[in-house]
């Protein structure tokens, strides 16, 4: 699956798709990809991240979103195994995640190929275990949280645009706020509050770890997909631990 997350992340962000052309070739001189050179993370290892025909770079990307994306999946199956239709759930929602991150980091785009589909996969899945385990009142929230959070960024957004003349944040985050609501609302209240501070907090740290350094200014524009999936990610990996650390910090 993250071999397969590299495919969009590369061909998305040029007007390509995901089934054309069928298969993989070498950015640089368009030679094909073998089999032998296509297995995820070895090949990479393998051919020291240069193509074989060529020997051009291969972004060292395509090995970081691989491994990523295992550790993800791995730590997603350990939490959820016992309820397996929330285990489908979350494994398309973090996947998704991978590649909305590693777009918005390369391009400053969360395409809508992904953001308005997304939900369309992720609601049947969340009806489904709902009416099997009597959760409604916990998908009722999801749904109103998938309403609710992105409306509250386009209104801050445009609040920004107004003050400052420019807009505050990009449509593309906004759009992936309905899934983002609609999954972490399902898993409780608190998980919300858990969503906020951990989107918050990465977000700061990074950018002004970005401007120690001179990567960045107080003006820059700065992706910021990649914290909301921190954000996102921190209740379906840790949901105890994230719940624990909430509830201590408000006094609950």
């Amino acid at each position: 699956m993250g071999s397969f997350a590299n495919v969009p992340i590369h061909r998305w962000p040029r007007q390509g798709t995901v089934t054309e052309p069928k298969r993989s070739a070498c950015p640089s001189c368009g030679t094909l990809i073998a089999a032998r050179d296509n297995v995820p993370v070895v090949s990479w290892l393998v051919l020291r991240g240069r193509c074989r025909t060529c020997g051009e770079a291969i972004s060292p990307r395509y090995l970081v979103v691989e491994v990523i994306t295992a550790v993800l999946f791995a730590g997603v199956a350990w939490i959820w195994w016992e309820q397996p239709v929330l285990l489908l759930t979350f494994l398309v929602f973090t996947w998704s995640l991978v590649v909305a991150t590693a777009i918005d980091l390369e391009h400053r785009i969360i395409p809508n190929r992904l953001t308005y589909r997304l939900p369309f996969v992720l609601l049947p899945l969340l009806i489904a275990h709902a009416l099997l385990t009597d959760t409604l009142t916990d998908l009722r929230r999801g749904v109103i949280a998938g309403l609710a959070i992105p409306f509250g960024m386009f209104l801050l957004s445009e609040l920004f645009r107004l003050l400052r003349g420019q807009s505050g944040m990009g449509m593309g985050d906004v759009k992936l706020a309905v899934s983002l609501g609609l999954v972490v609302g399902y898993l409780g209240g608190i998980q919300l509050v858990a969503f906020a501070y951990g989107t918050i907090i990465s977000a700061v740290v990074v950018a002004f770890g970005l401007i120690a350094v001179g990567r960045a200014k107080l003006a820059s524009r700065i992706p910021f997909g990649p914290y909301l999936a921190i954000g996102a990610m921190l209740p379906v990996l840790a949901p105890q631990g994230t719940e624990r650390v909430v509830r201590s910090v408000l006094g609950l």
